[in-house]
């Protein structure tokens, strides 16, 4: 990217169906969480607690100046936004994706049969919930036990990394191959409880 290509034919080159104001202010809102009360320094007993139980990264969490953390923390916070966009797709996507109308993916919306986030003005639909041009199986099973107010990006991760109750496979692999979708409906309700 020049310093002079726009914000807009970035996205638009990216076909990441969101406008620049959009992204703009959910990175925004995650910085903010970075410089807000997140950001403050942990009391005495809350760092000894982390020396004491936090194992081998906690004393270079401990030490680590300032400055370097907030830098640490922004870039974290900059890529999480870029991957809750790049990991999915608009519904105008997504109808083309499976070759359906977009009314067809409100439906699936509708009927908890695909899963999207609000981003900005409009809502995302992860990736992780298609296996080439195809809805991957069991999402009529799985999405109803997406637990409410559960981070996209968590939940994307959650359905990429491999669960030992899914004989070490991934959620999204486990459905793909026809497993039981009432395994990672089980697994997925239980991350709400944490």
């Amino acid at each position: 990217m020049s310093v002079d290509e726009s914000l807009e034919t970035v996205l638009a080159r990216h076909h990441v169906g969101i406008s620049g104001p959009e992204l703009v202010a959910e990175l925004d809102a995650a910085l903010s969480e970075v410089a807000g009360p997140a950001a403050r320094p942990l009391s005495d007993a809350d760092a000894d607690f982390l020396s004491a139980y936090g194992g081998p990264h906690a004393r270079q969490i401990l030490t680590e100046d300032p400055e370097r953390a907030a830098q640490r923390l922004t870039a974290m916070a900059v890529r999480s936004t870029t991957r809750a966009v790049g990991d999915t797709m608009s519904i105008a996507d997504a109808a083309q994706l499976l070759g359906v109308d977009r009314s067809r993916i409100s439906q699936l919306l509708s009927s908890g049969r695909l899963w999207a986030f609000q981003l900005g003005r409009a809502r995302r639909l992860p990736r992780w919930q298609f296996v080439g041009s195809s809805r991957l199986p069991g999402l009529e099973t799985v999405v109803p036990a997406i637990p409410d107010g559960l981070a996209p990006q968590s939940i994307a991760g959650f359905m990429k990394t491999p669960q030992s109750e899914l004989d070490d496979s991934s959620p999204t692999d486990w459905l793909a191959g026809g497993g039981d979708p009432e395994a990672v409906a089980t697994l997925l309700a239980d991350l709400g409880r944490w």
